[in-house]
């Protein structure tokens, strides 16, 4: 997907950025949503984000859902409440998420707003790396065509790993990223689940894929 991402909070945008494009889509970031109004105008987006703070927004942001458009909008709102949420659906937003979303729900949400835009669903159904794959819409994984029974924690690793493929990731953003937490999950959890995934990803391999960079974190590569 092309997306158009209107976020003032440098780190946030970023964040969001760097997620959205490892799912392979095209994200171009505004400061401001004049500027992303305009950019609405003269590049086709399949999808527009904007991050917008309820009891700091002015009446032309609020305005900017009511104006005639094409591409579909959804609003990562704060403060996440269910009384801001509906108020920025009935103010003309296609679809509307909380600013603490997971990043999996606000994918799943702008393909969902694409979908209906077009009227087919069209995008990635897997995730590979040598002859490891996993098919997203049967949450299935598959090592050299052979299936993988994965429970579903370990399958949430397995996928985040790939989302994230090539880079380090450490421990704490594993748990805060799977888990949801990085303060009540024992130290040593990662380290269990990551040797669950390579008996039963690598074991049978000659070619590992799942690695430990001392003092640093996990990696999937080759």
């Amino acid at each position: 997907m092309k997306l158009l991402l209107i976020n003032s909070e440098i780190n946030q945008a970023d964040w969001i950025r760097r997620r959205l494009e490892i799912e392979n889509n095209q994200v171009m970031v505004i400061p401001d949503w004049q500027t992303g109004w305009t950019m609405t105008h003269q590049s086709q987006y399949d999808a527009v984000l904007l991050t917008m703070n309820i009891a700091e927004s002015n009446e032309a942001d609020l305005r900017w859902t009511d104006e005639r458009r094409t591409v579909p909008l959804l609003l990562i709102v704060s403060p996440d409440t269910p009384d801001n949420k509906a108020w920025c659906l009935e103010s003309g937003a296609d679809d509307c998420v909380g600013n603490s979303v997971d990043i999996r729900e606000l994918t799943a949400r702008l393909y969902a707003l694409c979908r209906r835009k077009s009227g087919h669903f069209a995008t990635r159904s897997e995730l590979s790396i040598d002859d490891l794959d996993i098919n997203l819409s049967e949450r299935s994984v598959y090592r050299a065509g052979k299936r993988i029974s994965l429970l579903p924690r370990e399958y949430y690793l397995l996928l985040f790993l790939m989302q994230n493929r090539e880079r380090v990731i450490s421990k704490k953003e594993i748990l805060e990223n799977v888990w949801k937490s990085a303060n009540s999950i024992r130290p040593n959890t990662v380290e269990v689940y990551i040797n669950y995934l390579r008996n039963k990803i690598d074991r049978q391999s000659t070619t590992k894929l799942i690695h430990t960079v001392v003092g640093m974190g996990y990696v999937i590569r080759l």
